[in-house]
């Protein structure tokens, strides 16, 4: 394992990636908090083999879009730099084991645990604006994830039992 930056040019998506649907709307908020935040995390990639000079996606192909969109839009240039963990001389099929568990072991925030962290971004004097270009969550389901706060206590546990479930 190598830790180095990459030019976004330097990367292609996998066609072996296991996830298939994108949504566009999660990809262009996404890429507004890159835009906001810069890259929180780094992608994984596959070295290039033979005469290939693109490193491969293994982990990190939703970012991957997200800046691709950012390109699109003029926001970035081909050149922006991007960190990376480089994997040596993996096999296809540990390239898919690899991605497919980063994929099944992402786990999201539940929409209460969402609400309580927008609900701190707010008391520490974030704005609506900001909150709404650093997630990329609409007004619309920041107003309903705060809601879920004014439930009584009894609710509160159904929500997370259902959310676990």
């Amino acid at each position: 394992m190598t830790l180095q930056t990459v030019t976004l040019a330097q990367l292609e998506a996998s066609a072996d990636n296991p996830r298939k649907a994108f949504d566009e709307t999660s990809i262009i908020g996404l890429a507004q908090s890159i835009k906001a935040d810069g890259l929180l995390q780094n992608l994984v990639v596959a070295k290039p083999k033979g005469r290939a000079k693109k490193f491969t996606i293994i982990s990190g192909e939703r970012r991957f879009r997200a800046m691709q969109h950012l390109l699109s839009q003029g926001e970035i240039s081909q050149d922006f730099t991007v960190p990376v963990e480089v994997k040596e001389n993996l096999t296809e099929e540990e390239i898919l084991r690899i991605a497919t568990i980063e994929n099944v072991q992402r786990e999201n925030l539940s929409p209460l645990e969402e609400a309580t962290a927008i609900s701190a971004l707010v008391q520490n004097g974030e704005k609506l604006d900001e909150i709404l270009a650093k997630t990329g969550l609409s007004v619309t389901t920041i107003k309903r994830r705060l809601s879920l706060l004014n439930l009584v206590e009894e609710d509160r546990r159904r929500l997370i039992v259902v959310t676990l479930n």
